[in-house]
């Protein structure tokens, strides 16, 4: 049986602590302030996030509410700035998903905005899941990957981190189904190796860069930190800065990345079974939604794995989560006992080797 998986970022997040979708930027100095060391220097903490306070403006240009944020900063002192906290109990815990500024920055045409963006959300992820210990995905090979078919799997993940990567003692590699024009020498002895797994990242991935200039697609090692983003030139003769392909491409990119919407579709559609990690379908995703509805039908066996936090009723978030794919998706028959609540590690301890 042919069996589909679908990563989230709730799936990063149980695995390496990488943010989720809705603390993508506006939880950088919370998740890496005392990454240089443990104790809060507010002059170092200043420097090293200069960036973060522009983004801070730039949100406060599109939304004007959040004008008070900017002063909160610069006045915090010795506080640590917890925007979960604040926007909690200022505006109810409204934030808007990067995925949404950029849209608006993009319809603006403002490109610095939108590197400046691309930069934070490429510096968060990059930074939140160093020293972790990677185990939901460590697992996930170990438990489930390695005694798979390859052949039989296919992996489609929405996540733009690189925490799912080969693992050479499982001897597990993955295919991205993209042509790259330039392979790092690191990375090129062992990627898309015989019998390898499809993994699809429609959305982009931290490790792929782009030549804005040129189209040079570019394929770097799976460890990325932070001083990346500005050491990278095009390996082609035009030497041009180049930049993660990640989120929104322009439309310049867009036979590049419509490809894995496509194998995307073609996958779902000939699965078996999919199993849905740590993805919740936000509002904002139109484009993942109409992907699966066009590609579900009444014989897909659907699993949910999601997780019940403190003080949460198991039955009631199993009932909103029925209640929510009943909704999106009426073509499939899907049974509450699909909803799995003990989250990605609990999915991969309970998996039977």
């Amino acid at each position: 049986m042919k069996h589909v998986y679908v990563f989230g970022a709730g799936a990063s997040a149980a695995s390496a602590n990488t943010p989720l979708g809705k603390d993508l930027v506006w939880n950088y100095p919370l998740d890496c302030g005392l990454l240089i060391s443990d104790v809060h220097d507010l002059q170092e903490e200043n420097e090293r996030f200069s960036n973060y306070r522009e983004f801070l403006k730039l949100a406060i240009s599109i939304y004007p509410e959040y004008a008070f944020l900017l002063k909160l900063w610069d006045n915090r002192g010795d506080m640590i700035f917890d925007i979960r906290g604040i926007l909690n109990k200022k505006l109810q815990n409204k934030r808007h998903y990067v995925d949404e500024i950029l849209m608006k920055l993009q319809q603006k045409g403002d490109t610095k905005g939108i590197e400046l963006v691309r930069r934070l959300m490429f510096e968060h992820l990059a930074e939140s899941s160093i020293g972790s210990n990677n185990l939901s995905y460590k697992g996930f090979i170990d438990r489930i990957l390695k005694s798979s078919d390859p052949d039989l799997v296919t992996i489609i993940s929405f996540n733009f981190d690189v925490l799912l990567h080969e693992d050479f003692d499982a001897n597990i590699y993955f295919d991205y189904l993209l042509k790259f024009d330039w392979i790092d020498d690191n990375r090129k002895e062992f990627y898309a190796q015989n019998k390898s797994i499809k993994l699809i990242k429609p959305n982009g991935s931290i490790d792929w860069w782009v030549c804005p200039s040129c189209n040079y697609l570019h394929l770097y090692y799976p460890f990325m930190f932070k001083n990346f983003f500005d050491n990278n030139r095009c390996c082609e003769n035009c030497n041009e800065h180049i930049q993660p392909f990640m989120v929104i491409p322009h439309e310049q990119y867009h036979k590049l990345i419509q490809p894995l919407w496509s194998s995307a579709e073609k996958e779902l559609q000939t699965a078996d079974i999919i199993t849905v990690i740590g993805y919740s379908f936000p509002k904002y995703d139109d484009k993942v939604v109409n992907l699966f509805s066009h590609s579900l039908g009444t014989h897909t066996k659907l699993k949910i794995i999601d997780l019940c936090v403190y003080k949460e009723d198991e039955d009631s978030k199993r009932k909103t989560i029925m209640m929510k794919y009943k909704r999106l998706f009426p073509m499939l028959k899907l049974e509450i006992n699909d909803i799995h609540l003990y989250g990605f590690q609990g999915y991969v301890g309970n998996h039977t080797i």
